[in-house]
């Protein structure tokens, strides 16, 4: 289970409702992919960071536990996940990380490295709240922990790099200094054992990363640079030549052609939504991913947002009780100017959020948070 990097209240939401990510229905490759270099150094091409390549330096993270490492010494193993206060799998994984780091003491030094953390209305600096979180967990956490600074060098030197934008992410470093393995650590656990047999062979890994990165690369740059026409014809493509990208590229697919060429658009998501609900029961997963892309885009067309009210009823009507759908449908109408509206269903989706049976504390916070600035906005 992964977190993605999603920073407006859609996606943030369902992680919090379905106490799931959102990483098989919205697919790394995004518009809200930070802009900056994937390196600390500016060149005319970006760095992309894959099996084989050394692995970056952590000299600009401040160490919260445990001995530094700056850098990585030869002859040494190291295992540095990424993770983040506000991610629940990240969590989640905090024993599993101690288990391993007291499995192979002297033998492989775990980092976890905090990044992507924003302050709180109020708050100040996170890593004070980073500080207290890494101090309260004590021998929970039971190894080395770090923290990235504001600028996000080190998300952006190894989980941008590595186009990479789920949480937590392992990364294992040999004793050569090259990075071998990247994943999820639930799925960690053997590559590490043959890392430290001294049978583990990258190249099958190394090649299936290399693959996704001719044909995601280009798509990733595209919708960076917003050209959502060179985004459509570069994901085309892409799924002409492997098809089975089309699920993780849909929701990036459909972002561009709401920017670009929207009746098209409209056509692949109805085509997406009878495909799903085939079977006779309908399906809230692509409701989801299909509503949270009219709530996060803040820049498209009346009629673009007038389908994605309809997709949003049509799910309320399937699922009256749902205070995500209501609460997506605010955003649509405050991306639209329209405070009243966005205010009358963000208040009932918040009614709805405190009377569910499945309560969520988060969920709720984060409604209110969005109703204050539904209220405050001019």
């Amino acid at each position: 289970m992964r977190t993605l990097r999603k920073t407006f209240l859609p996606a943030l939401l369902l992680t919090a409702l379905t106490g799931a990510s959102l990483h098989a229905q919205i697919p790394a490759v995004t518009a809200s992919a930070p802009s900056q270099q994937a390196t600390s150094t500016q060149t005319d091409s970006p760095r992309y960071l894959n099996i084989g390549d050394h692995a970056p330096v952590l000299q600009s993270a401040k160490w919260l536990k445990g001995t530094p490492v700056p850098q990585f010494e030869k002859g040494k193993l190291y295992v540095v996940e990424f993770w983040a206060t506000w991610c629940g799998p990240c969590k989640e994984n905090i024993p599993h990380l101690t288990e391993m780091a007291r499995k192979y003491k002297d033998k492989v030094s775990i980092i976890g490295v905090d990044i992507w953390e924003n302050a709180k209305p109020g708050e100040g600096d996170p890593m004070t709240r980073v500080t207290k979180f890494v101090r309260d967990k004590g021998s929970v956490m039971d190894y080395i922990v770090a923290a990235d600074g504001a600028d996000d060098t080190i998300a952006n030197t190894w989980m941008k790099a590595a186009g990479e934008q789920g949480i937590p992410c392992s990364f294992i470093v040999d004793k050569e200094g090259n990075v071998v393995w990247i994943g999820h650590p639930a799925k960690m656990q053997n590559a590490l054992e043959q890392v430290v047999a001294g049978t583990y062979d990258p190249a099958p890994l190394k090649q299936e990363r290399e693959t996704h990165l001719q044909l995601l690369r280009p798509v990733e740059e595209a919708m960076t640079a917003r050209n959502y026409p060179a985004a459509i014809e570069r994901i085309e493509k892409a799924i002409a030549k492997q098809p089975s990208l089309f699920v993780p590229l849909a929701y990036t697919y459909l972002t561009a052609l709401f920017h670009a060429d929207e009746k098209k658009g409209m056509a692949v998501a109805r085509k997406i939504l009878t495909e799903e609900n085939s079977g006779g029961k309908p399906q809230p997963g692509a409701y989801q991913m299909i509503g949270s892309l009219f709530a996060t885009e803040p820049d498209l067309s009346p009629a673009a947002y007038r389908f994605g009210v309809e997709v949003l009823d049509e799910a309320l009507r399937q699922w009256p009780k749902d205070y995500m759908y209501s609460m997506m449908k605010a955003s649509i109408f405050f991306h639209q100017g329209d405070k009243a509206q966005a205010l009358h269903l963000a208040k009932g989706a918040l009614s709805e959020a405190q009377s569910s049976p499945q309560k969520s504390p988060e969920a709720i916070a984060l409604i209110k948070k969005y109703i204050a600035q539904y209220e405050t906005a001019k």
